[in-house]
């Protein structure tokens, strides 16, 4: 009896990995570009962070995709899809303006702003880098209304700061911040 179940089993296995092929290949892929997007080809830019072009970081279930894309002068911008398709770029004000070809917002020292969350009402976390390349938080408002904290203790020098993460539907918000002393700390802001 215990052959017979086995045996089953490892059927069932080979059907549903077989029929797996044909259920992906109806899946659609959409793709899209962030108005703006940095068109160039930079070599190594994968291993030093230095690409330009459109990355989203999170896809939530209504639809709506956050991310952040990187022009032709190495600047990030941050920007919001809805689920129509329509896209929304911002700056997040305070944010540097620097021109760092090569730098690589997430590895490197680019200026600009960059979005990591959004929530199901719209509401979006994510950092700026200021002219001194220190990271800041925000929230942003479906309205466009920025918020702006820090953790105490986060550091105010290049490299250092406040990077959020994740906003749960609440408004939690999580993510980590580098101190003065280059050491890195978790956070989590109330609503």
């Amino acid at each position: 009896m215990k052959f017979k179940t086995v045996t089953c089993i490892t059927v069932m296995a080979l059907l549903v990995a077989l029929a797996m092929p044909i259920s992906l290949a109806a899946q659609q892929i959409i793709t899209f570009d962030a108005p703006g997007a940095g068109t160039t080809s930079t070599p190594g830019c994968l291993s030093n962070g230095s690409c330009q072009g459109t990355f989203p970081q999170q896809n939530i279930p209504v639809g709506i995709i956050t991310g952040y894309y990187v022009d032709t002068n190495f600047m990030a911008h941050g920007f919001v899809r809805a689920t129509d398709g329509t896209i929304t770029t911002f700056d997040a004000p305070g944010a540097g303006t620097g021109s760092t070809p090569g730098c690589g917002f997430v590895f490197g020292t680019c200026q600009g702003t960059a979005t990591s969350a959004t929530n199901p009402a719209g509401i979006t976390v994510g950092e700026y880098r200021n002219g001194s390349d220190a990271h800041h938080g925000f929230v942003r408002t479906p309205n466009g209304t920025f918020t702006f904290f820090d953790p105490p203790g986060a550091g105010t020098g290049s490299g250092q700061g406040t990077i959020p993460a994740s906003i749960t539907p609440a408004g939690a918000i999580t993510g980590y911040y580098i101190d003065a002393s280059n050491v890195g700390h978790g956070f989590l802001r109330n609503p």
